[in-house]
């Protein structure tokens, strides 16, 4: 592990307890890429299991993987809103990745980072990356069915309906859109698999490429969902399609692994 620093000085944004920050667990060899990793949280705290976990997995691609510590509202949010300082974190993670000639760039995120990921890649303001994984995100902070306990530490006690949808990634999808690797499990019942679905049909309608995986078992925030039968296949898949995608390497560990 190498902590990587993010911010030159004080970060733009709400302060909160805790610094946001990035550590890099680096890749043996020669990395086909880097992915920056959000753990979810609801925005209250971030799992550690959706990061260092997720990060190894990813070392043994070849693949650079920087865990990023977002700010987060804590427990007991006020009426001060969190946003934008977590999105300021993660878009300042990107460039720094850049900056140290990681190529290309993917931005995996995990519930509430998923949520985070997702309104990265479908901002209007650039610094989209190369590909974004999404495991049982976080997507619409309108409907009946919505995360809550993200919205409220997002947005804060006073959030309004307008700042909602603009924070509901599905309904800011573009044909830029980076392509996009989800999953999720249908048995979720804290952020309904609706969220996946809806993203997804976005990006169809705008001519994104993705691919989508629902389990029919499991609950939420399993991360790489070892001892979990059904979920417990998305990193293989996700590996080849992040081969696909230009992270080469992948190609050989799986033809080692078979031989």
């Amino acid at each position: 592990m190498i902590d990587v620093p993010l911010w030159p000085g004080t970060p733009p944004g709400p302060a909160t307890a805790e610094s946001p920050s990035l550590t890099l667990y680096a890749a043996d060899g020669p990395a086909t890429g880097a992915v920056v990793v959000c753990p979810g949280g609801g925005y209250a705290r971030l799992a550690e299991h959706e990061g260092a976990d997720v990060a190894r997995w990813l070392v043994t691609l070849g693949i650079d993987a920087y865990v990023l510590r977002y700010r987060v509202a804590g427990d007991e949010p006020g009426r001060e809103p969190l946003h934008p300082a977590p999105l300021y974190d993660l878009r300042q993670a990107v460039r720094v990745v850049r900056e140290r000639g990681a190529g290309r760039v993917a931005v995996m995120g995990f519930s509430a980072g998923g949520h985070l990921a997702a309104t990265l890649a479908t901002s209007k303001e650039g610094d989209r990356t190369d590909a974004v994984i999404l495991g049982y995100p976080v997507i619409d902070l309108t409907g009946s069915r919505v995360h809550s306990w993200s919205r409220l530490r997002l947005l804060g006690s006073d959030g309004t309906e307008e700042q909602a949808t603009a924070l509901s990634a599905h309904l800011n999808v573009t044909a830029e859109t980076p392509p996009t690797f989800l999953w999720h499990t249908a048995a979720d019942e804290t952020v309904p698999a609706e969220n996946s679905l809806l993203f997804a049909a976005a990006l169809a309608r705008a001519g994104t490429a993705y691919e989508l995986h629902v389990f029919p078992e499991g609950k939420h925030g399993l991360g790489l969902a070892q001892g979990d039968l059904a979920a417990s296949a998305w990193p293989d898949l996700c590996a080849t399609w992040l081969a696909d995608q230009g992270f080469d390497r992948m190609a050989t560990w799986r033809t080692s692994d078979q031989a």
